[in-house]
């Protein structure tokens, strides 16, 4: 796996190879920060404009192998108590493009490829296991919203979600959460409702620029990619690890995602 950051991380104010450096720990004690403070640790301009101007040229070079999705879901998970005692839902529409159309040189494959740069993830979100996923399709993808499209109201499975934003809508798309707002795992708060109603005094809305890194703990933590205006596009990659080494997607997940299995 590729350790050469060079072309592909901001070094001048990233250096993520200095390991065990003042400037490196500095680095970690700031996310760390950022993290204990809502759970939302944001490196703005982690990579170029030659890193994101890259990866958004393969991703319009492979616009027809892209597969649109619009679905509602439970913004409390399928499986959990509320959404089976709740009718609740929330739209996501996007178009995701697999892992598999990256080319063996794309700067994006590169930097998820980096052992130093998993390391580092690592070292942000203070585990013992986390690894690369060794999924042909889902490890590493990239997601295009256009007008009209969001991604609603929901907590995610798990914490630790990375993604790096590639292109940012000229309105909309802003990404907007409410620190650790889950109150209870059995009754829908009225805090939820009001955040669900895009009510809530507590939500916070963020408009990041191309070229920021985000480390997100959004287990407990609603959050949403407000809907984009229209003759407007976000483009953001997602990172994907797991606890264990060589983790793979099941069938389901990549037929939900990209429309295909292999």
């Amino acid at each position: 796996m590729t350790n050469n950051l060079s072309g592909l991380i901001n070094l001048k104010k990233y250096d993520i190879s200095a390991i065990g450096s003042k400037h490196y720990e500095a680095l970690i004690s700031l996310c760390h920060k950022q993290i204990d403070t809502n759970g939302l640790c944001l490196l703005p301009d982690f990579v170029t404009s030659i890193f994101f101007d890259g990866v958004i040229s393969e991703v319009k070079d492979n616009e027809e192998k892209g597969f649109y999705n619009e679905s509602w879901r439970s913004p409390f998970g399928i499986k959990s108590r509320k959404a089976q005692e709740n009718s609740i839902q929330t739209r996501a529409s996007m178009k995701t493009f697999a892992y598999d159309l990256l080319a063996p040189n794309s700067k994006l494959r590169l930097l998820y490829e980096s052992d130093i740069f998993t390391e580092f993830l690592k070292k942000i979100l203070r585990v013992d296991n986390f690894f690369k996923c060794a999924d042909p399709l889902v490890s590493c993808l990239v997601a295009s919203q256009k007008g009209g499209d969001e991604l609603g109201w929901h907590y995610d499975p798990n914490d630790g979600v990375v993604t790096l934003l590639l292109q940012k809508p000229d309105n909309g798309g802003e990404f907007e959460f409410v620190p650790n707002c889950k109150e209870s795992i059995n009754e829908v708060s009225e805090k939820e409702l009001s955040i669900l109603d895009n009510q809530d005094e507590d939500i916070i809305s963020l408009a990041q620029n191309p070229g920021t890194l985000a480390i997100f703990n959004g287990s407990n933590s609603l959050h949403r990619v407000a809907p984009v205006a229209h003759n407007s596009e976000r483009i953001v990659a997602i990172l994907s690890y797991s606890e264990v080494p060589d983790f793979t997607f099941s069938s389901e997940i990549r037929k939900n995602f990209l429309g295909r299995s292999s």
